[in-house]
């Protein structure tokens, strides 16, 4: 039997990995530690950081808030981790990473290594180039705010057999809600967090799955995605089926930003044009 997840990421070599991905970053490493105050004493800074997570006496930084004035004169606030919790979360990403690949569908595209807009635009042109030109090009309404923490916390504890990280990871997760039903159910994750990327694609993982044994091809970039017919009709019965499936994971489709059309130089998905059939 293999080390327990939060042993793995606190091995000395997925730490080393973990420092070289974060040292550019300037942020500070904790709310008492400066950038340059963390430089002066790196080793010390991360094998306490590593003794605190062993023993599970780490506890995540509150998050730096910022003010972000919006086009429209109205402020957004932007949430940002310390250093500590971005490097802890990076080992944790470096160790989860490989099992989540072996998991994932070939057509979900974003935050994957080795994949990029340009290998999922590839996929629509081939899919319309063999007639499948009849699109729902669809949005998820307001996904990153609107993940429930309960859907989303059962799901990792199936791929995350480790209690002590759960844990981890829940206190994240309570940290970037930013959204509470009238039911008061927990909602959100922070788009800024390293862990949150991952996360979207574990909770969307089920509705690749869905639309697969469906027979409705598609090419999904996080929350933005293409699902692909040969009849508008088809497209139709798709679109139907992605709405029921989403809303089994208490998401839905965005009613402005979705719609069905077929394929053709004035539809963008990905900010790049669509070919005509």
């Amino acid at each position: 039997m293999g080390l327990p997840l939060l042993k793995q990421a606190m091995t000395p070599d997925v730490l080393n990995l973990t420092w070289r991905r974060l040292r550019r970053e300037y942020t500070p490493w904790s709310v008492t530690v400066s950038r340059d105050q963390l430089q002066q004493h790196l080793l010390k800074h991360i094998l306490e950081c590593r003794e605190q997570v062993l023993s599970g006496r780490y506890k995540p930084q509150p998050l730096r808030q910022f003010p972000l004035q919006k086009p429209d004169g109205k402020q957004r606030i932007l949430s940002a981790q310390y250093l500590q919790d971005k490097f802890v979360q990076r080992a944790l990403l470096i160790v989860l990473e490989p099992r989540a690949e072996s998991l994932f569908h070939n057509d979900s595209f974003a935050y994957r290594p080795n994949r990029s807009v340009a290998m999922a635009l590839a996929k629509v042109r081939e899919r319309v180039r063999i007639g499948q030109a009849w699109l729902v090009d669809a949005d998820i309404k307001k996904f990153f705010d609107t993940i429930p923490h309960r859907k989303l916390i059962k799901i990792l504890k199936g791929f995350i057999n480790d209690a002590q990280a759960m844990r981890l990871i829940e206190t994240w997760l309570c940290q970037g809600a930013h959204h509470l039903s009238l039911l008061r159910t927990p909602r959100g994750i922070s788009q800024g967090a390293i862990l949150s990327p991952l996360f979207c694609n574990l909770y969307l993982h089920g509705f690749d799955m869905a639309l697969a044994k469906a027979n409705i091809p598609f090419v999904r970039f996080a929350d933005d995605f293409l699902l692909f017919s040969r009849a508008k009709q088809d497209a139709v019965k798709a679109m139907g089926f992605a709405k029921e499936t989403l809303k089994d994971l208490g998401l839905e489709l965005h009613p402005q930003k979705t719609r069905i059309v077929r394929s053709s130089p004035s539809v963008t998905f990905l900010g790049e044009q669509l070919p005509n059939p």
